[in-house]
């Protein structure tokens, strides 16, 4: 199912090189973030990276000051971000290789043929991690 998230503060990222076959290897409550520049080379979609990066699972304090409503606290080494915005959301199970993303977003790309995409992932606990595909509208 496709949501419409209107995102009200950044979710930040420090810089790193990261590969789809290591996300099930992420700590419990931590995240990564790819962020791609897809459009159409004639027929065929392509993805390119822009940047990828990570994040470590919060800390009690953070979930504290998040819960009680506030802004997440800024991270010195995060640098990267999915902007503030309005975004078309798809949660989903994660695919197992960059190749495999193609055929995931392309139904997206009825409305726009050429922009920016941001797929996170999310590590929930030892069994499960999630993906979500952030589309800006």
């Amino acid at each position: 199912m496709i949501f419409t998230l209107n995102l009200s503060h950044e979710i930040t990222y420090k810089e790193e090189t990261i590969y789809f076959d290591t996300i099930e290897g992420l700590d419990i409550g931590s995240e990564t973030c790819f962020c791609y520049h897809f459009y159409f080379d004639d027929v065929c979609l392509r993805t390119d990276l822009i940047w990828s990066g990570s994040r470590k699972p919060l800390t009690k304090k953070e979930k504290d000051i998040i819960e009680s409503g506030f802004p997440p606290l800024p991270r010195d080494d995060e640098n990267l971000f999915i902007p503030v915005g309005r975004y078309s959301l798809l949660q989903t199970l994660p695919v197992s290789d960059k190749s495999k993303l193609t055929r995931v977003i392309l139904p997206f790309t009825s409305k726009k043929q050429e922009g920016k995409l941001y797929v996170r992932f999310i590590k929930e606990n030892v069994l499960e991690c999630v993906m979500q595909l952030f589309f800006p509208e």
